[in-house]
C-alpha cells in the first residue's frame, strides 16, 4: 500500500510532519490495536496517516471546532469545488470565521494568519497586491493542486505588472516580495485530501473530548490526544488542563498525549524543524506521553523486560 505522508488541513500545532512517527510508535508498542480515537483531531494528520496504514478497524476523528469539522465533511463528500477559490477579503473573514459551516472552517484554516484562526492572513499593506495576484491566477487557468502553474503565473504576474504600470518605491517593493500566495498553498494541501480514498472510512465527530463515546475493547483501543500546548500560542479553544488530567487518570483506556511536558510516563521524543522560525537552530522537541508504563507494559498488563 502506498502511503502519502504529510497529509493534513492547515492548522496551528499540526502534527503533519510527525504523524507517521506518532502512529508507528503507537503501533509498535501496541501491535493488537484495532481502534484509534483522535480526540483533538485538529488538522487531522494523525487520523489521515492511521487510515492509510490499514492497521485499524476504525479510526475516529473528533474535533470541537464545528466549522473545521464541516469543512472536512465537505471535502470528504463533495471534494474541492470552485467555491474554494473565491477571494476572501478581510471583512468577509471577520464576518464568517466563527460560523459553524464549511465556509467558516475554510476561513479559519486557509485565510488566517499563521493558522491561528483569529486574525486575517494578510496585512493591510499587502492585501491589495495579493488579491490582484490571486485573481490573475484564477483568470489565467490556475487549478487547485497545480503548484508548478501557480509558481509560473506568479512570476508572470510580477513581470506584467512591471511592464504595464508605474510604481511608487513602496509598491514596487511589495511586488518584489510577492513570492507566494499562502492561501493557494493551503488549498493545495486540502486538495490532497480529496485523493485519499480511505477518507470515506473516517468516522468524524464534533464533540468535546470527554463526550466521545468509547465502548470498543480495552485491549484493542488507543486514545490519542494532541491537546493545546500550555503557553505556546493563542488557541481558540483552550482546555481546562486540571479537568483533562483528571479525565486521563480515571480512564480505563490507554491514552497517548503529545506535549512538551506532561505529568505522565514519557514514551518518545521527536525532533523537527519549526517552519515559523527563520533561525538556524530552529529545532523543536516534542514528546509523546502515556498514562501507562508503555516500555514496560503492553495491553495485557504483563511486564516485558
Amino acid at each position: 500500500m502506498s502511503i502519502v505522508y504529510n497529509l493534513g488541513m492547515p492548522y496551528m500545532g499540526s502534527k503533519r510532519k510527525l504523524s507517521y512517527k506518532i502512529v508507528n510508535t503507537i503501533l509498535e508498542l501496541n501491535p493488537n490495536c484495532k481502534y484509534l480515537y483522535d480526540l483533538f483531531g485538529g488538522g487531522g494528520a494523525v487520523s489521515f496517516y492511521a487510515l492509510q496504514t490499514g492497521k485499524f478497524k476504525k479510526v475516529v476523528y473528533n474535533e470541537i471546532n464545528t466549522g473545521v469539522v464541516e469543512l472536512l465533511k465537505k471535502i470528504r463528500d463533495d471534494g474541492i469545488t470552485d467555491e474554494f477559490l473565491q477571494w476572501v477579503d478581510r471583512e468577509t473573514f471577520f464576518k464568517h470565521k466563527n460560523d459553524n459551516d464549511w465556509f467558516g472552517g475554510l476561513c479559519k484554516v486557509v485565510w488566517s494568519f499563521g493558522n491561528n484562526q483569529a486574525t486575517y492572513i494578510f496585512g493591510k499593506d499587502i492585501e491589495d497586491i495579493k488579491k490582484q495576484a490571486h485573481n490573475y491566477l484564477i483568470e489565467n487557468g490556475y487549478k487547485i493542486g497545480d503548484k508548478e502553474k501557480r509558481i509560473k503565473l506568479i512570476k508572470q504576474f510580477k513581470n506584467d505588472k512591471k511592464i504595464k504600470g508605474r510604481f511608487e518605491l513602496e509598491q514596487l517593493e511589495r511586488l518584489e516580495r510577492l513570492q507566494q500566495l499562502q492561501q493557494l498553498e493551503r488549498l493545495e494541501r486540502l486538495q490532497q485530501l480529496e485523493q485519499l480514498e480511505q477518507l470515506q472510512q473516517l468516522e468524524i465527530q464534533n464533540k468535546s473530548y470527554e463526550e466521545v463515546k468509547i465502548e470498543t475493547p480495552i485491549n484493542e483501543t488507543i486514545i490519542y490526544c494532541d491537546i493545546p500546548y500550555k503557553n505556546t500560542g493563542e488557541y481558540q479553544n483552550v482546555i481546562d488542563y486540571d479537568k483533562f488530567f483528571e479525565w486521563v487518570r480515571n480512564s480505563k483506556y490507554k491514552i497517548y498525549i503529545s506535549s512538551y511536558d506532561f505529568p505522565l510516563y514519557e514514551v518518545e521524543e521527536f525532533v523537527h524543524r519549526c517552519t515559523l522560525s527563520n533561525k538556524a537552530n530552529n529545532k523543536v522537541y516534542e514528546k509523546l506521553f502515556c498514562n501507562k508504563k508503555d516500555k514496560l507494559y503492553l495491553f495485557d498488563g504483563v511486564e516485558n523486560d
